[in-house]
């Protein structure tokens, strides 16, 4: 029986560790007892570390959408 590979993801610290087309994910905490939740998921197109966004081609909409880390965390995919 496969098992579904589950991709290995770390947390982006400072925005000037991502590259345009990396894949990542922003996580919005929910609380102290729950696990944090996904809202986007996409490959990075731009960032700006000097005000603390990033964007991002959504991939669920394909859309571009901007990332706020005051308001989430950001996890590369790997």
């Amino acid at each position: 029986m496969k098992q579904k590979a589950t991709p290995h993801v770390t947390r982006v610290r400072a925005l000037d560790q991502l590259h345009r087309g990396d894949e990542i994910e922003a996580r919005l905490s929910v609380g102290p007892s729950y696990d944090d939740v996904v809202i986007r998921r996409g490959s990075v197109q731009e960032t700006a570390p000097g005000i603390g966004v990033v964007w991002i081609l959504d991939r669920l909409t394909g859309l571009r959408k901007a990332i706020n880390t005051d308001e989430c965390s950001v996890w590369r995919l790997a």
